[in-house]
């Protein structure tokens, strides 16, 4: 049984901009078996005109959702802030760069309710320094603090949003990848199932912070997604870039464009506005014209494709359906260096990652657990940084690793491609990339990427092509 308690909620609200909506009136029914009949109860619209009940009722997902060990609850906020319900002056608190300049939305909030979001945003950010693109958030708290008793309620509901860390779910992103890639996916989506309002959305686009939110607040989180669109919209014409991934151009065998924009989220932000370009296939046309040409040997000719590149990406699918893949941040040159040893380069950029039947990725160990290594002279002699920022680009050359296990990201030779090692190897490839394994290795600390010795279907590389340049 799922109960929701009501909370006194509505002293941030403008009633009269608020229409027929209720304030006074009974929340009604706020206990529901499950979330499964919450939603349909939600779908109903008997919520539409009694802001009691919803206040009610939106704390229950929020307090279920699954968070960090540590995150920051109202009593926190009371702490730092204090909890006033009283008139904030904005100017005090103001908004982190991470938010691009976006401005609150009024959203039939009290005009002196603006300083309490921005009391929130100013916490938050000081709560939470890993976000580094989030002009979202504005209107979020702005909307939950619709339905909150106070700031510090405001401010747990939100921090619970960022803290989620239910594999696959992202409710809020926080990187400028994560945010464009989730805007343009929903873009298609629009594009596709409702192009009316896709059409609204792109004419409305110049001047998004005018679109408003309607008075009785009618589908609320639907209304904030398409304004979070066409907010993506309004980026996208001011920087006047072509961002990747152009789904028209894209076809690969292994992955949609959207799984492929989901990647291109996790990629170091200067390639961000590259476009991929297939290098190397094993599909049975490619091997046919590999045949035709007298280039029998498979592994070579994987690495006359891909040499002259960097950074690359490999994906796999393997006879199972499942797919998997690595980030690999240097060019397989590098490899002959070693002559004919097996021998490990690459740098800290480099990641591998599943992504079916689930998506996830992992990086460098190093960048989680930074106290495994210590940054050297070399790498000193720049501007002092946090532990948590090292620059995962530098090479492993730069930091005294405890243990260089830590640091074995790629290696290949005639008989076979390796990402990460130590104690295991990430993926392991054979010579005619034709059969796998793949197990947990220290470099990457990953679960098995799929079954552990698996059959290759499919297997692409793609480079980053300057979309600038195209």
């Amino acid at each position: 049984m799922t109960q929701v308690m009501a909370v006194d909620c509505g002293v941030f609200v403008d009633w009269s901009q608020m229409g027929d909506v209720s304030h006074d009136a009974a929340p009604g029914k706020t206990e529901y078996k499950d979330l499964k009949e919450l939603k349909q109860h939600a779908r109903s619209g008997q919520w539409a005109k009694n802001h009691s009940q919803r206040s009610a009722v939106y704390q229950q997902p929020l307090k279920a959702l699954p968070c960090r060990t540590v995150t920051p609850d109202a009593a926190v906020y009371r702490d730092i802030v204090g909890n006033s319900n009283s008139k904030r002056n904005p100017s005090a608190y103001p908004l982190p760069e991470f938010v691009d300049g976006t401005a609150v939305p009024c959203y039939c909030l009290k005009t002196e309710s603006v300083g309490s979001v921005h009391a929130v945003i100013s916490c938050i950010a000081g709560q939470f320094p890993d976000i580094s693109y989030c002009p979202s958030l504005p209107a979020v708290t702005a909307l939950l603090l619709h339905w909150s008793a106070d700031e510090a309620q405001c401010f747990e509901s939100v921090s619970r949003m960022l803290a989620c860390n239910e594999p696959g779910r992202r409710l809020l992103d926080q990187t400028f990848l994560a945010y464009q890639s989730a805007c343009m996916t929903f873009g298609d989506l629009v594009h596709k199932y409702c192009p009316s309002a896709h059409k609204l959305m792109v004419a409305t686009a110049t001047d998004v912070l005018e679109v408003q939110v309607s008075q009785t607040f009618h589908n609320q989180i639907e209304t904030f997604l398409i304004v979070k669109y066409a907010y993506c919209l309004h980026v996208l014409s001011r920087q006047n870039v072509q961002l990747a991934v152009n789904a028209d151009n894209f076809s690969s065998e292994i992955v949609s464009a959207k799984e492929i924009r989901d990647i291109w989220s996790w990629i170091p932000e200067r390639y961000a506005l590259c476009q991929p370009q297939l290098l190397f296939t094993t599909s049975t046309h490619e091997l046919l014209n590999c045949f035709i040409n007298m280039v029998c040997d498979v592994l070579f000719r994987f690495y006359s494709h891909c040499e002259g590149y960097e950074p690359t990406l490999m994906l796999i699918r393997t006879t199972d359906g499942e797919v998997c893949g690595a980030f690999l941040s240097t060019d397989w040159e590098e490899r002959k260096r070693g002559g004919n040893k097996l021998s490990f380069f690459g740098t800290g950029e480099c990641f591998v990652f599943k992504m079916k039947p689930e998506m996830e990725r992992y990086e460098w160990v190093v960048i989680k657990h930074p106290e495994l290594a210590n940054a050297s002279q070399a790498a000193l002699e720049k501007p002092a940084t946090e532990p948590s920022q090292l620059s995962p680009f530098l090479s492993a050359r730069h930091f005294n690793l405890n243990s260089r296990n830590t640091s074995m990201f790629m290696a290949g030779n005639i008989d076979s491609i390796i990402i990460g090692g130590g104690e295991g190897n990430a993926l392991y490839i054979d010579s005619e990339l034709n059969h796998g394994r793949t197990e947990r290795c220290l470099t990457f600390d990953n679960p098995p990427l799929c079954a552990e010795s698996f059959q290759i279907a499919l297997l692409e590389v793609w480079g980053f092509k300057d979309a600038m340049a195209s």
